[in-house]
């Protein structure tokens, strides 16, 4: 390099050290990763008299030597193309129904829309005012264009996501972060950073789809996604999430719900018991049925019927009572269902067919009445939710175990070391919509008790009431689904990947009739039998009886303390948001807007840094109970705020905002009354209850 190309590089020199200062101090994981990063394919073109620069990827131009010039083009069609006045075409907002709000915090999230205005026939859009609520920057580039977009509007909440940290890394020479995250400084402002280290398609997507899910509810409702440099293919994957938008939704929760499983816990941990010890056994090809209940599975049963001495059989949820219909008991049963709902179920089955030599798999949050159902339990730990962690079991937690009780019997089944595993009822889609699970679970025509038949008229409604979409279904059919069929699906799909990649060896098959599962081939009616080996009475018993050994006792806990101290971080959590709600301006959509965010980031906060007092564990599980109903709220408050005419808004905001803080004010006394109540399971109206009830009387 001449004395002269040294002058030059100076400037940038110095701004990757500035920047990986500011990294090191204020986001440490930045810092660490690129600190000593030296990029392989990527090259930053600085050229002695010109003004510009350009990136150079495997050797091609990507500006042309007009990075700068460029970016700041970019940006100001971008701003064109989005004038404030200009509504936002995105989602609906959600409408509550009448059905909709049995439960303490549910009812507060109905009353607060009792203002709104916006009904479907009148709804044409978001209005956002003089701000961005949110925009996802796809691909960094050099960073210009960040730079500038950020300084010509103001921008509530980014979210720069890049897939290849080599360009990551060039944008240290180039533009001043520290800078650039100075304008999220404020009240409600937020930036944020995601790098997909990994490049494959999976990665990404995976990647980039976990971080909007960190941004809802301004994702998808209020979210442009600003897609840098054209690129087609990362484009076409942002836009290939919101297939997945169902996911999102059902992923949420709420507090009356997540307060119910807790209680639970509180429960079950009397009861003592033992737990699923994973991963201790060899790896098995001994044949697995995983059985749900759906439609194909009346087409399919003598089939499993007639194979059943050559199969280890576990059923899930509803496919118990269709399975023991056709005479054929399952070695072990999976539930995960909190609701008191699925002990009315059980014992309706048991006073059928009786549960005896079936061992019951569940979760620790199941209803404290349906373990003492059987002869034999295991609670097992999901990992997708904090529970075992906050017991200091999270060693023995097991991926995949959500959002149904097919994902946990799969999950069970990879857990205890099996490899050869046959999904029936897991169709997750049905092609008849008065048909949607087997006729011989509860659900269907066969099935007449009196409590069956009761069940089939409660919940009539409410199934017919849930949207529906088709999805691509097996041997080239289209099935229709719903929001939990389809993040079921979707999760066994994502949880067969994760496998691969841990290079596990396995076979997976689908023998439903439903909706397509990648990564599971799917088996025609009457192929089961040719892919069974012959059986062996002795490996089968001896692989069950080693199962059931798989299974450690429960510790002795303090619940007093333990729960305690979640409901000290519960109160906590409420006060924060209280005082944003009772110190903040809300009085236009960019104020709406900021609270929300401000909201919203605070809960999102947990953790080391987070500068909350309690154990990160108790965080965690705070978190866990509140996150969902706090983003309805928010939810609702900005999707029919921005939706409302100017002169309409206020009235609702005044009333969406006292709403939400009188349900804080009332939130730490119900949860400390409901959670530390010293009561046995067969007196706690929060167990002897189903959800869609009345809210219990309290003590």
């Amino acid at each position: 390099m001449s004395g002269n190309d040294e002058d030059v590089a100076v400037p940038f020199i110095r701004r990757k050290q500035k920047n990986l200062a500011y990294f090191q101090k204020y986001r440490p994981e930045i810092f660490e990763y690129f600190a000593n990063f030296e990029p392989r394919h990527c090259e930053l073109i600085v050229t002695p008299g010109r003004d510009d620069v350009d990136l150079l990827d495997s050797g091609q131009s990507v500006y042309r030597h007009l990075a700068r010039e460029y970016s700041d083009s970019e940006v100001q069609e971008f701003i064109r193309n989005n004038p404030p006045e200009k509504p936002i075409v995105s989602m609906e907002p959600p409408y509550l129904q009448a059905r909709e709000g049995a439960r303490f915090a549910s009812q507060f999230v109905r009353a607060s829309l009792a203002m709104s205005k916006v009904t479907p026939s009148t709804f044409k859009g978001y209005y956002r005012g003089s701000v961005l609520p949110s925009v996802v920057f796809l691909g960094c580039g050099l960073g210009y264009h960040i730079d500038s977009l950020t300084a010509r509007a103001e921008v509530i909440d980014a979210v720069v996501f890049e897939p290849d940290p080599e360009r990551f890394a060039l944008t240290l020479f180039t533009v001043d972060w520290e800078d650039i995250c100075s304008r999220f400084r404020g009240k409600g402002r937020s930036i944020s950073f995601c790098i997909a280290t990994n490049p494959t398609e999976e990665n990404v997507r995976r990647v980039l789809g976990s971080k909007v899910a960190e941004i809802v509810p301004l994702y998808p409702y209020f979210s442009w996604y600003y897609n840098h440099l054209a690129n087609v293919e990362l484009y076409r994957i942002a836009k290939d999430l919101e297939k997945d938008l169902p996911v999102v939704g059902a992923n949420w929760g709420n507090y009356d719900f997540e307060l119910r499983g807790f209680r639970n816990v509180s429960h079950n941990l009397h009861l003592r018991g033992a737990h699923v010890r994973p991963y201790q056994l060899e790896e098995s090809d001994m044949p697995v049925a995983v059985v749900g209940s759906g439609p194909s599975l009346d087409a399919r049963i003598e089939e499993l019927k007639s194979n059943r001495g050559r199969l280890i059989v576990m059923s899930a949820g509803t496919g118990l009572r269709a399975l023991l219909s056709h005479g054929i008991r399952p070695d072990f049963h999976v539930e995960l269902d909190a609701d008191y709902m699925i002990y009315e179920m059980l014992g309706d089955i048991d006073e059928q067919f009786g549960l005896q030599g079936i061992t019951l798999l569940c979760t620790v949050s199941v209803n404290p009445l349906v373990p003492p159902l059987f002869e034999n339990y295991r609670f097992y730990f999901s990992n997708e939710y904090y529970i075992p962690a906050f017991l200091g079991l999270s060693a023995d937690s097991i991926p995949g175990c959500s959002p149904t009780c097919t994902n946990a019997a799969l999950a069970l089944a990879f857990a205890y070391g099996f490899r050869n595993i046959f999904l029936f009822g897991t169709d997750y889609g049905y092609q008849d919509k008065s048909q949607h699970h087997s006729r011989f679970s509860v659900y269907g025509q066969e099935s007449r008790t009196d409590f069956a038949s009761r069940f089939q008229k409660e919940t009539a409604s409410d199934t017919e009431a849930r949207p529906k979409f088709e999805t691509e279904g097996v041997n080239g059919s289209t099935v229709i689904t719903q929001g939990d069929y389809f993040t079921a699906k979707r999760a066994v799909e994502n949880y067969l990947v994760d496998r691969k990649s841990q290079g596990l060896s396995f076979s997976v098959r689908n023998c439903s009739d439903g909706a397509l599962i990648e990564g599971a081939e799917w088996l025609p009616i009457h192929a089961l039998s040719e892919l069974l080996g012959a059986a062996s009475a002795e490996k089968r018993d001896a692989l069950i009886e080693a199962v059931q050994g798989c299974a450690l006792e429960m510790p002795d806990y303090d619940t007093g303390q333990v729960f305690g101290a979640v409901s000290k971080e519960v109160s906590d959590t409420a006060r924060e948001f209280l005082s944003v709600l009772k110190n903040s301006r809300l009085s236009g959509r960019k104020d709406l807007i900021v609270v929300c965010n401000q909201i919203r980031d605070y809960l999102n906060r947990v953790g080391p840094g987070s500068g909350r007092r309690s154990p990160v564990v108790v965080q965690l599980m705070g978190w866990q109970i509140l996150k969902g109903t706090v983003q309805r709220f928010l939810q609702m408050g900005l999707c029919h705020g921005l939706a409302h005419k100017d002169e309409e808004l206020q009235p609702f905001l005044d009333h969406w905002g006292g709403t939400f803080k009188a349900f804080l004010e009332e939130l730490p006394e119900h949860f400390s009354s409901v959670i530390l109540a010293n009561l046995e399971p067969a007196e706690d109206p929060w167990v002897t209850t189903r959800l869609m009830s009345a809210e219990p009387e309290r003590a």
